[in-house]
C-alpha cells in the first residue's frame, strides 16, 4: 500500500475515534471531551495539516450525526490540530514536557472555544457538566467569557493531557511503519540489507 492511502487511512480512523470518543463523553455526560484523541493522533503521526482536518472532519460528522455544538467548536479543534502537529510531530516526546506543551496546546483552543461558546450560544453546549459550570460562574466577577474560558482551559487540558498520553503510549507500541511515514518516504531509495 502506498503511504499516501495509509496516510488517508490513518486520518480516517483517527476521524473515527474522535467521533467515538465524542459519543462516549456525551452518553456519558463527562465532563471531558474525548473528541481530541484522533486529533492529537494524527498530528503526532502526520504533522499539523492532518491534525487540523482530523479536527474539522471530525466535527463536521459530529454535528451532522445530532451534536450541532460540533460544527461550531471543530474551529478550535483544528487550532488545537495544527499546534499539537507542530509541538508533537517528528519531536522526541518525553513525559515530562507533555505538561507544558498540552498548555500551549490547550489555552488558544479554549479561547477560541470561549468565544463560539459566549458569543454564539450563551454559554450553552452539548456538555450538561461544562455548560452548568459556565452558567454558575457566570454569576461571579469573571463573568460569562471568564467563566468561559476557565471552564473550557481547565476541562481541555485535563482531556488534551489524557489524549496525548494515550496516543504517545499507542504509538510507542505500534509498528514504526504505521507511525513514521516520512522516514519510510526518505529511506525507501536506500538499499535494505
Amino acid at each position: 500500500m502506498k503511504n499516501n492511502a495509509k496516510k488517508i487511512t490513518l486520518v480516517a480512523f483517527a476521524v473515527a475515534i474522535n467521533i467515538i470518543g465524542s459519543k462516549i463523553a456525551l452518553l456519558f455526560n463527562l465532563p471531558i471531551f474525548l473528541d481530541s484523541i484522533g486529533t492529537m493522533l494524527a498530528g503526532m503521526a502526520l504533522g499539523p495539516i492532518a491534525g487540523g482536518l482530523t479536527a474539522l472532519v471530525g466535527g463536521l460528522i459530529n454535528g451532522v450525526l445530532g451534536d450541532i455544538y460540533a460544527i461550531y467548536f471543530s474551529f478550535s479543534g483544528v487550532l488545537m490540530g495544527i499546534i499539537a502537529g507542530l509541538l508533537f510531530y517528528n519531536k522526541r516526546i518525553m513525559i515530562s514536557s507533555i505538561l507544558w506543551k498540552c498548555l500551549i496546546v490547550t489555552v488558544p483552543a479554549s479561547a477560541l472555544s470561549a468565544c463560539i461558546e459566549t458569543f454564539l450560544f450563551g454559554g450553552i453546549t452539548s456538555a450538561a457538566f461544562t455548560t452548568f459550570l459556565v452558567q454558575a460562574l457566570s454569576q461571579t466577577a469573571l463573568k460569562l467569557l471568564g467563566s468561559a474560558f476557565l471552564t473550557q482551559a481547565v476541562t481541555d487540558y485535563v482531556d488534551k493531557v489524557i489524549a496525548i498520553i494515550l496516543v504517545y503510549q499507542c504509538m510507542q507500541r505500534l509498528p514504526y511503519e504505521l507511525t513514521h511515514f516520512d522516514d519510510i518516504e526518505n529511506n525507501a531509495d536506500t538499499p535494505k540489507f
